[in-house]
């Protein structure tokens, strides 16, 4: 048997934190002795402690641990689920490098580049028939309603004629819970499409990464004001190139602001 020194010192755990452990029944000791409470451990639970640092370097909660501790079965599930909040951070903060490398190159070329009044129009947007999905969604999930459509548009046997687009519906930004619809125009005519009309509408050909997409909103909303215009139904985007075919910044979307 091992005192909690040496089990501290060999699994490199605090004698602190293997008391809290032992309070939350996360690693029992193997014995207390009844007369003046020591703990000891026996060498097997070095493998726990092991599997406990492991868990806890992947940030898992000491509650998913515990589970696991419980029931060996939870390890596959829990492990998934971490490498797909690991995929989620990747690309997270790939989208941030994206982002700090264009104000690089902003500071360098010195001020922000002004609006440019050539991508700026007052035009009829086009007139498409569409194969969409509307959904209130997460706007994490977003990928996950994109892959939805183009299955069904699969299974469905509907041949595409044209570039995808996003509606957002919602009111108001509630990234949790947000209206949004994605489609794709297509040549049949059947129950499963509707047909989005043209309509008069402040347009602006954006160009680069799609975090950037905030500021050619601003953009477009300063050139409504000022063609004293109101903004009268959702915004909508047509992708106009690939994104997993094209580089980040040369990614090409058309913003539409249905006007009066």
């Amino acid at each position: 048997m091992l005192t909690i020194s040496q089990f501290s010192k060999l699994s490199q755990i605090p004698t602190k934190t293997l008391r809290y452990y032992d309070e939350i029944s996360l690693l029992k000791p193997a014995s207390i002795d009844p007369v003046n409470g020591y703990r000891y451990y026996n060498s097997q639970q070095l493998a726990t402690v092991f599997l406990i640092k492991k868990l806890k370097n992947y940030d898992c909660s000491l509650e998913e641990i515990k589970q696991v501790l419980n029931d060996r079965h939870q390890l596959g599930p829990l492990l998934e689920k971490r490498k797909n909040c690991i995929a989620e951070k990747i690309q997270h903060y790939s989208s941030l490098e994206r982002l700090i490398e264009a104000d690089i190159r902003d500071t360098k070329q010195g001020e922000h580049e002004e609006i440019d009044q050539e991508k700026l129009e007052i035009v009829d947007s086009p007139r498409l028939n569409l194969f969409s999905l509307r959904q209130t969604i997460d706007v994490r999930q977003f990928d996950e309603l994109m892959a939805e459509v183009f299955q069904q548009l699969v299974e469905k046997q509907l041949t595409p004629m044209g570039s995808p687009l996003s509606i957002y519906h919602s009111s108001e930004y509630t990234p949790e819970n947000y209206d949004v619809e994605f489609g794709i125009p297509v040549l049949e005519e059947t129950s499963d499409t509707r047909i989005l009309p043209s309509m008069k509408a402040a347009s602006f050909h954006f160009t680069g990464v799609y975090e950037q997409m905030t500021k050619a909103y601003s953009d477009l909303s300063q050139f409504v004001e000022e063609k004293q215009l109101e903004i009268i139904g959702p915004a909508f985007e047509i992708y106009l190139t690939d994104p997993n075919t094209t580089s980040p910044e040369k990614n090409e979307v058309a913003i539409y602001l249905p006007v009066n």
